[in-house]
């Protein structure tokens, strides 16, 4: 066992509660070692996933960000952002290299890397979205989705329908970059994303406006923190999150956090027909 993994089993044992600043990747700033307080290991995907998590003006930000910041500042722990492809946040929750992911949603698959979160901290939609020169016939039945080749991202969940829907014709990408270009390109006919993800990656060619996405979406997932199992103590850490979370939650930040990233009240993304700028999810 390392060190720090003992200083984090000896933190949830005693219930510390020291305050401390909490860092980010790429920032000037790292956890002072000196500190009494336990550091957490957050992983982050490489690419941004607005508005959930996002570079702005050279700091890491977005929701998920700040309601882990805020719950990590009251239960005095150090959280140290680890941003690594998706792939590789997977394999290093399983093999304890990090302490937990930011932005997750619960799966059986996923149940025995991680002890989620009780309750979630927002909730995301994901919708089909198609070159603006084409239409997708599409009204909520997967079946309607059989003739098409539908691009998804290695290791996402979109609902265990359609995860486990082996009639559809489903490709796997490595990222929301690479899923972009694929449909743009005409190698997918629709893909699969987050409209705010989608959008941010499209703006980066200067053809966002080439995209549109199609309602009803393919599901809703709710956006939990999840601890690797790896990890001494990981599931006391869940429910003491959970805990803060909903505290978090009960109070006006919260409130002030939704209107800041354009979340409605129940912490889901607006709808994609929102006049969003694409470069600009803050």
């Amino acid at each position: 066992m390392t060190l720090r993994s003992v200083c984090i089993a000896l933190w949830a044992m005693l219930s510390l509660s020291v305050c401390s600043a909490v860092t980010a990747e790429g920032n000037p700033e790292s956890p002072n070692p000196m500190s009494d307080s336990p550091v957490l290991v957050a992983a982050l995907a490489e690419l941004d996933y607005p508005p959930f998590y996002f570079r702005e003006d050279d700091a890491l930000t977005g929701f998920s960000i700040e309601v882990l910041n805020r719950v990590a500042e009251q239960l005095g722990i150090v959280i140290s952002y680890r941003r690594l492809s998706w792939p590789r946040v997977l394999q290093s929750l399983r093999n304890g290299q990090v302490d937990m992911v930011t932005t997750f949603t619960p799966t059986p698959e996923r149940q025995k890397m991680v002890f989620f979160t009780s309750l979630p901290h927002a909730v995301e939609h994901n919708h089909l979205f198609v070159r603006a020169d084409r239409q997708l016939d599409y009204k909520g039945e997967l079946q309607s989705l059989s003739p098409y080749l539908i691009g998804v991202i290695t290791g996402y969940s979109y609902g265990a329908e359609f995860d486990q829907a082996e009639y559809l014709h489903k490709d796997e990408v490595l990222d929301e970059q690479t899923l972009v270009r694929m449909v743009l390109g005409k190698r997918f006919d629709t893909g699969v994303g987050n409209p705010f993800a989608i959008r941010l990656e499209a703006a980066k060619y200067g053809r966002a406006g080439q995209l549109t996405f199609v309602d009803p979406p393919i599901n809703s997932n709710p956006i939990h923190m999840g601890f690797s199992r790896k990890l001494p103590q990981g599931q006391a850490l869940a429910e003491r999150f959970s805990q803060a979370i909903a505290r978090l939650k009960s109070g006006p930040d919260y409130q002030q956090l939704l209107r800041k990233y354009h979340l409605q009240p129940n912490g889901v993304a607006m709808d994609v027909n929102r006049n969003t700028n694409a470069e600009s999810p803050n």
